[in-house]
Formats: structure tokens, sequence, C-alpha cells
């Protein structure tokens, strides 16, 4: 866990992510890696995070935690180790504030988990309303449909949640002629 400029604190258990975002902000990561290949070829485990965030929030005076600032938390490798989910189990025993940052609607299976606790945000980033240009800049994340249903999801289990919709890529989808979904959710 780190200090953040967004919020008090941020946990990245990955460094990299499988979606491969042509846009992503985070691509500058790649040049402390080592690495070779192209963005979104690559990720590094981060094996040990939840011990060690079990040792930091023992020791550090409680505050919102961004899940997270550098990679997707529930990017598909997520699905065999694990890590965010051994994290948040770390964070909602010891009752900290979180706010999670997604693409993907894997983050439904922690939903009971995240229900465990009212300090819980979760946003899902749809970038566009059109599926061509959603895979022309995010060739390997989750359709837009999969992850309005996965707010859908949230929304349903009580969990706050967020449809984040960054503006550059709105402004993309104006100029392939796509269409703008407005969706509302409401706590």
């Amino acid at each position: 866990m780190s200090k953040s400029k967004v919020f008090d604190y941020v946990i990245n258990p990955y460094i990299g992510c499988q979606h491969g975002c042509t846009y992503c902000y985070a691509r500058f990561m790649k040049r402390f890696t080592g690495h070779k290949e192209a963005w979104g070829e690559f990720v590094d485990v981060k094996i040990i995070a939840a011990a060690l965030l079990q040792r930091e929030v023992e020791k550090m005076p409680p505050g919102r935690v961004w899940v997270s600032g550098v990679c997707d938390p529930y990017q598909p490798l997520e699905k065999t180790y694990e890590l965010t989910k051994k994290c948040l189990e770390i964070l909602v025993r010891h009752d900290w504030p979180i706010t999670i940052q997604t693409k993907s609607p894997l983050v439904l299976r922690d939903v009971n988990l995240l229900r465990e606790t009212d300090k819980v945000e979760v946003g899902l980033s749809v970038t566009t309303g059109d599926e061509g240009v959603r895979q022309l800049f995010e060739p390997s994340a989750p359709s837009i449909k999969e992850r309005i249903k996965a707010l859908e999801g949230l929304r349903l289990a009580g969990i706050r949640c967020l449809g984040l919709f960054p503006n550059g890529i709105m402004f993309a989808t104006c100029l392939f002629g796509g269409r703008l979904y407005l969706i509302v959710i409401e706590d």
C-alpha cells in the first residue's frame, strides 16, 4: 500500500494489465518493469500483496484505499490469484474505506464481501457507447454490455457504484458516429 495523490492510499496487486487499453495512463509503469513486451502483453503478479497489506493496515492510520491506481484489480489473472479479493478481505475486516476502479464484471464475484461494509464504492469505466470503438481502444477489456450489467448487479446488491465516463473517449465515440448511453445509478 502506498500513499496516493488521488485518495489516501493505493493498492496495485498487479503491475501491467491484460486489457491492453491504448489510452491507458498507467502505460508509464512499463519503464520501471524492464519488460520488452508491449503494454497489455505482460503482468507482474505481486504474490505477497495481501501479507504486506496486513502488516501495513496494523501500522498506518486508516484512510480511503484506491484499488487500484495503475492496473485493473479484476483483470483476468485475478480469477487465478485472487489477490484483489484477499486485499479486500483485509480492508473490510479492518473497516477501512475502499474505492475500487475496474472495467471488469469479475467484481461481482466479491459482492458478498463488499456487502459486509458500508464504506465501499465501485467505479466501472464505460468509455464509449459503441462496441466497435471499444474494440479499437480497449481490445481485451470486457464489453460495454458486460460492464453495464455489472453496474446493475452492484446496484441491486446495494453497493454504491459509479459509472466512469471519460470525456476523451466519448469524443471519439462521436467521431465514429456511435451512440452515447446515459446511465443513471441512484443509491
